[in-house]
């Protein structure tokens, strides 16, 4: 048989796309927001274009194509900066204010470091694309499409805040779309659809008037290149931006919501599809649990000895007393790292997919982060929820009216309501009857998330940008956006009808009222005749 003509074929229906220079900007120490994303640009770097990714997670090995420009960690510098007991984010006062002021301070931060200065001011590089996560408290970092005269693609870790989504022209329906601070599902009763939109224009007009203005000051202080004083507004530029790459999943894991097309979802990407094997000694310990393992971790950017005391006490007398075995993700400086019992099988770090992986894992205790979230999801483990902060909140609750996870509030942590969780989600079959259809519907999409993201990025670099996909929505004024101007025309031409009816009715009944008067008048005179 003849396979050229095939060959040809296939060859023809592929774009080609010449090697590209690649900026990667992703300067903060959270492992999650950069490891997540490497699958994207190891891919990128095997197609042959050259990646350079600044960030304090270098590649080990090095890869091909893929250079690293290695930024030291600031974690401790950030932390430090953070507003008083950031995580307690419950308080109104954090979520009209706390992101906002978190943002502003952890940029002042990254942009006075001399590494960070010899970025921006290098006029050596010529980049053809720059990938940055503005999304995240990140706004200025858009410069750098500026300075390189380069399409620019903006990464979501999770679902779009307020202000982005806002930014790139997609207004969330607030009437279905829960706020990320609350724990609401997408069926809100009337108070709580009030609560939402108030929360939703506070963070979009405080978001225009205050947080972006001031991100804007530190933009134009700290970037100063060869055509910098022509640099457009901080706003424009991110409603300029070619493409948002959102990992998301909108219908496995979230909550159904419509995005135009500047916005692509790519959720289950950080995924491995085949899990690698695990060290041999959590291997025998997971493999002779005979009532199963209960994996518990609060991610790699929260430690659990930022939590109360209370809390920390309540988790390790119930999981110590349980018949089932527990991995336990505890920092080395906890104090509690010593008081854990015989049971659980403490480490500072777990390989979180191969143990979700493993058939014996029957429950998750989350702090409900995205992405652990979707890897529950994906390995049908059914998950407690601890939420701590921001998006967590939302997340949880969509796990909760999934059924396929349980929620208890950080305050509300005691050993009863622990144990009443715990029982409840191994005991109860309908929590793994939901998670594994959940698993079924996020597996089941028509093209694998990675070749998502690689065909889109390659889009922008084939068309030197997107400006097609943006919406025309970014050059409407926010009245004309609402038909306000169209809905006072209309009730001016309203009140104009009803004024002329009015008018034509009451001269009309003038006129009536003379000739029935004129009528009396000449009735009487007869008769007086």
């Amino acid at each position: 048989m003849n396979l050229w003509p095939t060959v040809l074929f296939l060859g023809c229906a592929v774009p080609r796309i010449d090697s590209a220079n690649i900026l990667v900007v992703l300067p903060w120490p959270w492992y999650s927001h950069t490891n997540n994303y490497m699958p994207i640009f190891r891919g990128l770097a095997a197609r042959g274009h050259n990646v350079t990714m600044f960030s304090p997670f270098p590649q080990k090995p090095p890869l091909p194509n893929l250079t690293d420009i290695v930024f030291p960690s600031l974690k401790e510098e950030l932390f430090k900066a953070l507003p008083e007991d950031f995580i307690a984010d419950n308080r109104v006062w954090f979520r009209l204010f706390g992101l906002f002021i978190t943002g502003i301070n952890w940029m002042k931060i990254t942009l006075n470091h001399d590494i960070m200065k010899a970025l921006i001011a290098d006029t050596s590089s010529k980049f053809d694309l720059v990938i940055v996560e503005t999304g995240f408290l990140q706004e200025p970092f858009v410069a750098f499409g500026h300075k390189y005269n380069a399409p620019v693609i903006n990464l979501a870790s999770r679902f779009l805040l307020p202000l982005s989504a806002h930014l790139s022209g997609n207004q969330l329906p607030i009437s279905y779309v829960p706020m990320q601070v609350f724990s609401f599902s997408d069926h809100m009763s009337f108070t709580e659809r009030a609560v939402n939109m108030l929360q939703y224009y506070w963070e979009v007009v405080v978001g225009h008037l205050f947080y972006l203005r001031a991100q804007e000051s530190l933009m134009k202080t700290h970037f100063k290149y060869p055509g910098s004083e022509n640099m457009p507004t901080l706003a424009d530029m991110l409603r300029n931006t070619s493409l948002t790459l959102m990992e998301y999943n909108t219908i496995a894991v979230g909550y159904p919501t419509p995005f135009l097309k500047n916005i692509v979802e790519f959720g289950g990407l950080s995924i491995p599809k085949e899990t690698k094997k695990l060290p041999d000694d959590l291997q025998e310990f997971m493999d002779n649990a005979k009532d199963g393992v209960i994996y518990f971790s609060f991610g790699s950017y929260i430690e659990l000895s930022m939590k109360s005391e209370r809390l920390q006490r309540s988790l390790i007398s119930v999981l110590g007393g349980l018949k089932q075995k527990v991995l336990m993700k505890l920092e080395a400086t906890n104090p509690f790292i010593n008081s854990t019992k015989p049971n659980i099988l403490v480490r500072q770090w777990f390989p979180q997919p191969s143990i979700l992986a493993h058939p014996n894992c029957k429950l998750f205790i989350t702090h409900s982060g995205l992405h652990g979230s979707m890897e529950g999801i994906y390995h049908k483990v059914p998950m407690l929820s601890i939420p701590l902060y921001v998006d967590q909140k939302m997340n949880a609750k969509m796990l909760e009216s999934a059924g396929v996870g349980y929620t208890i509030q950080p305050e509300d942590v005691t050993e009863e309501t622990l144990q009443i969780a715990i029982n409840k989600l191994l005991n109860n079959q309908s929590y793994k009857e939901n998670i594994n259809r959940k698993s079924a519907i996020m597996k089941d999409t028509p093209i694998d998330p990675l070749d998502n993201a690689l065909y889109w990025i390659e889009y922008v670099i084939r068309h030197r940008g997107a400006p097609h996909l943006r919406p025309a929505v970014l050059d409407l004024h926010w009245y004309q956006y609402l038909m306000l101007d169209v809905i006072a025309l209309y009730l001016l031409i309203l009140v104009i009808i009803i004024y002329v009816i009015k008018t034509v009715l009451t001269l009309l009944w003038r006129c009536l009222r003379c000739t029935i008067f004129r009528g009396k008048g000449s009735n009487l005179k007869s008769k007086r005749d």
